[in-house]
């Protein structure tokens, strides 16, 4: 009986070891936290920026239009040409109906006869004055009434001519060949030239198109657009809510969508006072001067740009989307495998945001752990 005693006390103690043993080892036991995602505290650049979203565009760009109403006969340069101010654009011919060249003939007969009637005037007035039977004024108004006949009937000869013009290269005229030289006028008045020095644009018309002349009543069409490419800039929009962050003068970055890996530098220059409302958003116009090479660039090319408001260079932070922010104060979880959750909550003090990364100015140190929630 004795030696059963024994025997269960044994097994007893032998029971509570086990379990304390088995205790001490769970106590131990490493906790496991792979489930949570944690982000390091870093050190670099940080800069707040406002985003304009716009395109590239010349220093001036002109829409070219002609001062008579035609048709275009022809086209001396393509898109993309290079023009210097002067140089010929387009050739615009009168579209002449049938009744305006019946006139036209109409109005050369008239004046014709009119000349021919006043020629013989002068004649007759010019022996007269030689023979001293008329005054002076009445000899100088018969020789008026002449050259006046005579100029209007080159000017009619000459608007038939232009009203049967159809193109091609005018005939060179010497100084004596008055005729000629009247016609040649006209057609060379129907010449486009360029108003500027830059490149070709756009052909917003096709040979053999009607065109319309500027006037008062009308704008006129427009046959080409022409572009300053000197200096290149950026125009774009700034939403209402952050116009009244940026100034004139603050630096660019231009992020073109033809160049992913290339920064272009420039300067804002310009905040339209006046904003634009669409679709209940009012936006403001802005305007940025480039400092680096624009060659590589095209007018039109979609762009945005980071006005950059304040910057930081080498300073700590972490993932705006760490933080958490409570009654004007933020906070971030360091990563804790002393704790029963892995984490703990600590109070920091952040300086300025880019949106995705936030500078941390006290609270944490390069290389700590926080976790994401």
């Amino acid at each position: 009986m004795r030696k059963k005693i024994v025997f269960i006390l044994i097994a007893l103690v032998l029971i509570v070891s086990v379990g304390y043993l088995w205790q001490l080892k769970a106590k131990g036991k490493k906790r496991d936290f792979s489930d949570l995602k944690t982000i390091e505290v870093k050190r670099g650049d940080i800069a707040e920026t406002v985003v304009a979203t716009g395109s590239i565009y010349p220093k001036a760009k002109i829409e070219v239009k002609s001062k008579i109403g035609g048709v275009v006969h022809r086209f001396f340069v393509e898109e993309g040409d290079y023009v210097k101010e002067g140089d010929p654009l387009a050739e615009v011919v009168p579209g002449a109906t049938p009744l305006e060249v019946v006139k036209a003939r109409e109005e050369l007969k008239s004046a014709e006869a009119e000349m021919e009637k006043e020629e013989q005037n002068y004649r007759r007035s010019k022996e007269l004055f030689n023979k001293g039977l008329i005054s002076k004024k009445d000899f100088e108004s018969a020789k008026t009434a002449y050259f006046l006949a005579e100029a209007r009937y080159y000017a009619a000869k000459a608007q038939l001519q232009v009203l049967g013009y159809r193109g091609g290269k005018e005939k060179r005229s010497s100084p004596k060949d008055k005729e000629s030289s009247e016609a040649s006028y006209a057609i060379k008045s129907m010449i486009v030239r360029s108003p500027l020095s830059g490149i070709v644009l756009n052909r917003d018309t096709d040979e053999g198109s009607a065109v319309i002349p500027i006037s008062s009543a009308s704008g006129g069409t427009v046959i080409m657009t022409l572009g300053d490419i000197s200096e290149m800039h950026f125009r774009g929009d700034v939403d209402e809510v952050d116009v009244a962050k940026i100034r004139v003068g603050m630096p660019v970055r231009v992020h073109v969508d033809s160049y992913p890996d290339r920064v272009f530098n420039g300067e804002l220059i310009r905040i339209s006072p006046l904003g634009k409302k669409k679709e209940d958003v009012v936006n403001f116009e802005v305007r940025v001067k480039f400092l680096d090479d624009t060659s590589p660039l095209r007018v039109g090319m979609s762009a945005d740009a980071e006005i950059v408001i304040q910057e930081r260079k080498n300073v700590l932070f972490i993932t705006e989307g760490a933080i958490e922010r409570k009654d004007g104060k933020a906070y971030v979880y360091l990563f804790d495998p002393t704790t029963e959750t892995g984490k703990r909550k600590k109070e920091i003090k952040t300086g300025i945001s880019d949106g995705i990364k936030t500078e941390v100015v006290e609270g944490l140190k390069e290389g700590d752990k926080v976790v994401m929630p």
